[in-house]
């Protein structure tokens, strides 16, 4: 796994993130139950909240790239502006919570006229921080739509990434719920020539790759179920059997998968590395069938 390859899905991942925690601060401000606490999980300027993450990744990834997609400059643009707004609402928010109380307990006689000064300019103070705070609120809503905006464009550009297929499989509710279902179909096949079908394929070829045999297997074998005739699918399938029943000791029944997939007369890509691994693994099965019998 390259770095630059998982670097992407976390920037999705907190992209997500970022929004899922702006939706339900907006819930609350609406309620009139939005509180200083509430937004920790959101900003800070620690890696405690996902929009200084994400800051954090933009930064890193595009700030001073000259390999940088326009698209990626723009983004990152777009995280930093969020994340000074956000700091902002979550200073005013600071504000109006713990110096309010303080000006809302009415003038007491036994203050002196210093003392009293002083509790009417915290109260002008926090009044204002409730108007910047409705302002802040207000542009941070708006600023969300363009976020999600982006964010589609950018999973566009990160097409190629053999994780993305797996990340978009993996939240797919998670992605219809921000996106709906028909753009998230629109997203699909914008991503994949097939759409759906070329989602569960590249997938299951992304879980082979980290070595997930188990539900690379269940995926080939769900394409199967659809389309029989498909030699590569097949071969795929028996690769990531003949794997799953070797790490569940059902020796026989890995030998019989991987040597089917060997006798297949295919060519696809890195077909030589995957007869290779079944060759391999053979040769591991006939030594645990050799220790087998000795014991």
């Amino acid at each position: 796994m390259t770095n630059i390859n998982k670097k992407q899905i976390d920037l999705i991942k907190e992209s997500i993130c970022v929004y899922k925690k702006i939706t339900e601060c907006m819930a609350l401000f609406k309620e009139g139950h939005l509180f200083f606490l509430d937004i920790a999980d959101f900003v800070d300027d620690k890696e405690s909240s996902c929009l200084f993450r994400l800051k954090e990744i933009c930064h890193e990834l595009f700030r001073n790239s000259d390999e940088a997609h326009y698209k990626e400059k723009l983004y990152d643009i777009t995280i930093g502006y969020v994340f000074h707004e956000a700091m902002k609402i979550r200073e005013n928010l600071y504000l109006i919570e713990y110096y309010r109380p303080f000006s809302d307990n009415k003038v007491s006689d036994s203050l002196t006229e210093m003392e009293k000064k002083i509790v009417r300019e915290i109260e002008i103070l926090t009044k204002r921080a409730e108007i910047r705070l409705k302002e802040g609120i207000k542009e941070v809503k708006i600023l969300i739509f363009e976020i999600i905006k982006q964010l589609r464009s950018l999973i566009k550009l990160y097409k190629n990434n053999y994780l993305l297929s797996r990340f978009i499989f993996e939240n797919e509710k998670t992605f219809i719920s921000i996106y709906g279902r028909r753009d998230f179909e629109k997203l699909l096949n914008g991503l994949y020539e097939d759409g759906r079908e070329a989602l569960i394929f590249n997938t299951a070829k992304s879980y082979l790759r980290s070595h997930f045999f188990d539900i690379a297997r269940l995926l080939f074998r769900r394409i199967l179920v659809k389309d029989k005739e498909n030699r590569e699918v097949l071969f795929l399938y028996m690769h990531t059997s003949a794997f799953h029943f070797y790490f569940k000791n059902k020796f026989s029944k890995s030998l019989i998968f991987a040597e089917r997939a060997l006798a297949m007369d295919i060519d696809i890509e890195n077909i030589n590395i995957y007869k290779e691994f079944l060759q391999n693994l053979i040769h591991d099965i006939s030594k645990e069938v050799k220790r087998e019998k000795k014991a």
